[in-house]
């Protein structure tokens, strides 16, 4: 009996270990067109349907009958799966997954990653590892759920346009903090994304993602680390690097950038810096 991961298009991890996972697309809307989510539309058409700014599209979470057809194929070849889904704060994907597992509570174990994106693919890298150590669905989904309260994601958003046009801010803070430079810190609390701070200018945005980070105790280098970015063009990040790799450098090699995908790419808009770390 083989164990399976199974996650939703929203985690975000390098195409090395999304070969090794079963993936439920979200869907993805731009106006009356519909698209599964990194299925019928990639992560670069996405942003750039995005960027043209002529409508701002809205994500919803898979149908239950989605994931009860993954689950018929992993129960019918006679293996288990470990569901991870991102927080169920933020989207109805959680209870998606759980509505298709009933009656299959022996076999299928659903993972509440109370997080998104990069950082929901660190918890994953995570169960990928247990998987090759052996572990059942059960003891992996009891290992994971303990793992996760040492999950953290901070977030560095280089534009206020795209939290104006989802509704989180108002127009006004939007316009004034393009106006002057402002960058926003986003991190997840309790399954919820919060904004944690603002800074002018890119070196002061830096020191308060630094700041921010080491507010949560140091960064555990045994678990996954994982850098993301949202937008068609991951060399723009490299500014906010060049003052950050302080926090890994000579620590771990060098981690390989991940295109951020649509459920949060339409909120923080391209040129964003994810980071996501477990803590000591």
């Amino acid at each position: 009996m083989a164990v399976k991961i199974i996650v939703g298009s929203t985690c975000d991890v390098e195409e090395n270990i999304k070969k090794d996972l079963i993936v439920v697309p979200l869907h993805v809307t731009f106006g009356d067109e519909d698209f599964l989510d990194s299925v019928d539309i990639t992560k670069d058409e996405f942003y750039e349907r995005l960027e043209k700014k002529e409508e701002f599209p809205m994500t919803s979470q898979p149908t239950p009958v989605a994931f009860m057809d993954v689950y018929k194929e992993v129960i019918d070849k006679g293996d288990e799966a470990v569901v991870i889904v991102l927080s169920s704060k933020l989207s109805g994907t959680y209870q998606s997954a759980k509505l298709a597992r009933e009656g299959l509570e022996d076999k299928i174990f659903i993972v509440d990653s109370l997080n998104v994106s990069n950082a929901e693919g660190a918890l994953v890298e995570y169960a990928l590892r247990l998987v090759k150590e052996g572990k059942s669905a059960r003891e992996i989904k009891e290992i994971l759920d303990e793992a996760k309260k040492r999950l953290r994601l901070v977030v560095l958003v280089d534009t206020l346009e795209y939290l104006e046009r989802g509704g989180r801010i108002s127009k006004t803070s939007a316009l004034l903090g393009n106006l002057f430079s402002v960058k926003v810190l986003l991190a997840m609390k309790d399954g919820a994304i919060t904004s944690v701070g603002k800074a002018k200018g890119i070196k002061n945005a830096n020191n308060l993602f630094i700041s921010e980070i080491e507010k949560t105790g140091s960064i555990d280098f045994d678990m996954p680390i994982k850098l993301g970015y949202t937008g068609r063009d991951g060399s723009k990040i490299e500014k906010y690097l060049r003052e950050t790799k302080s926090l890994w450098e000579d620590k771990i090699s060098s981690p390989e950038f991940i295109q951020i995908g649509s459920v949060v790419g339409t909120h923080t808009g391209p040129g964003a810096l994810f980071l996501s770390y477990f803590s000591k």
